[in-house]
């Protein structure tokens, strides 16, 4: 028999690179076989590489019609196609979603009301399993299906659960966090090479003095504090934080938040093509 057509634990609609990694940190902790799990694929490359692993790959979404819980993982933009492609699942399934913007009635209302929907925001260290990812109660969940949620995301990070009318801001603050903390460091570097260090040097003080920062920062949870501690009175780094302040960084973060929040709501009313 084909493996694709055996009932299967887990299948994946969209595996990239977000969608890779939950498979990657699900494998590694043993939840489940590589047997166990489906995913549907297209690139040739990533075919290969999950079947070496012993997972299920088909090219055809109405195969996951035999999981018993079912992960999203397609770009929001094309959802309602994705969600034609599936059809209207023919039996009960936890269906966690990664995908931004989209609601859980809105995924309900493609795949049928035996859709038990629970969107997750993931982040992107995730891939290193450091993430945080968000998990909010959808449409028609149980508390079972917020168990196996929690149980595969826990797999890559941390977990921590809000309400569904959260998850737009959830996804402007973690989400999106990562790419803001990259363009700091890549502005950084680039100011600190203009004030006369090579790029290499640069590069070191600055990404090291980040992942110090961000660790101390996670033992102590005082932002305010740490940053008092760090600035003395009429010293070097006072220069520097007053200018920043009066750059508008405060304000520069807050809208930046509110264009991604913005964003994902938009995410959620586009109707793909």
């Amino acid at each position: 028999m084909d493996t694709v057509h055996e009932m299967k634990k887990l299948g994946f609609l969209g595996c990239g690179n977000m969608g890779g990694a939950i498979l990657e940190g699900i494998l590694e902790h043993g939840e489940l076989a590589p047997e166990e799990i489906l995913v549907v694929e297209k690139s040739e490359e990533r075919t290969f590489y999950w079947r070496d692993k012993g997972v299920s790959v088909s090219e055809s979404p109405k195969a996951l019609q035999m999981a018993s819980t079912l992960i999203l993982g397609v770009k929001p933009q094309i959802f309602d196609q994705a969600a034609v492609d599936l059809g209207t699942l023919e039996r009960s399934c936890t269906v966690v979603s990664i995908m931004a913007g989209i609601d859980s009635s809105r995924i309900s209302a493609a795949l049928g009301e035996k859709a038990r929907v629970v969107r997750t925001m993931p982040n992107t260290p995730c891939t290193i399993g450091m993430g945080i990812s968000a998990i909010a109660r959808g449409h028609n969940a149980t508390d079972s299906d917020m168990e196996t949620a929690i149980e595969i995301m826990s797999t890559v990070g941390r977990i921590i659960e809000v309400e569904e009318a959260s998850m737009h801001a959830v996804t402007a603050t973690s989400g999106s966090g990562p790419a803001y903390l990259f363009l700091m460091a890549e502005s950084w570097i680039e100011a600190s090479i203009a004030t006369g260090l090579s790029r290499e040097i640069a590069e070191l003080l600055v990404i090291e003095t980040i992942r110090g920062s961000a660790e101390l920062l996670h033992r102590e949870r005082a932002p305010v504090t740490l940053r008092k501690t760090v600035t003395s009175k009429g010293g070097t780094t006072a220069a520097g934080i007053e200018s920043l302040e009066n750059n508008g960084l405060r304000k520069s973060l807050v809208q930046a938040l509110e264009s991604a929040r913005r964003r994902s709501v938009e995410l959620g009313s586009e109707i793909s093509s």
